[in-house]
């Protein structure tokens, strides 16, 4: 079994990497704008700021900063929609679109780099270990969860 200071020493050398600062940089589903440019992309549509914010799962309001700062670089077209004039229908642009091919070939150029140094087989390996963690972690906290539940309701009862 590890020791108490053996999994403080990993701790301490896992956080020195800074790890949610690079997987940000290399994790497209966190890409605010990136994100949304390809979600407006691949619908192929003009969809509303209610659909953006589902997707992103953020608030309207978030995403109403966001679109707005979008609309002033360019990357897509806001309007009203005819129908409802409280709705915001988004589109993207040519601007958006070429930006969007930008970022993709960035993330493709910095993933190709780390398969190419450690090998497929060590990064999917690495990918399942992330998945085990993840899972472990879940199970860890809905068993904190249940815990806490039961020893609310025992107090409960104890005050009864």
């Amino acid at each position: 079994m590890v020791s108490e200071k053996e999994i403080w020493e990993i701790l301490e050398d896992f956080h020195s990497i800074k790890p949610v600062e690079f997987i940000q940089q290399i994790d497209i589903t966190s890409m605010g704008i990136s994100n949304l440019l390809g979600f407006l992309a691949s619908s192929d549509r003009i969809v509303s700021a209610g659909e953006i914010s589902e997707y992103m799962n953020v608030s309207t309001a978030r995403v109403a900063v966001l679109l707005k700062k979008m609309s002033e670089k360019n990357l897509i077209e806001k309007r009203q929609d005819p129908s409802d004039a409280r709705r915001v229908m988004v589109s993207i642009t040519d601007e958006g679109r070429n930006l969007l091919q930008e970022k993709r070939q960035e993330i493709l150029l910095y993933s190709s780099a780390i398969v190419e140094r450690f090998g497929k087989e060590r990064i999917m390996d690495f990918i399942e270990t992330c998945k085990e963690i993840k899972e472990i972690v879940h199970d860890v906290e809905e068993s904190q969860a249940f815990l806490a539940n039961s020893a609310g309701v025992s107090n409960r009862k104890k005050k009864e």
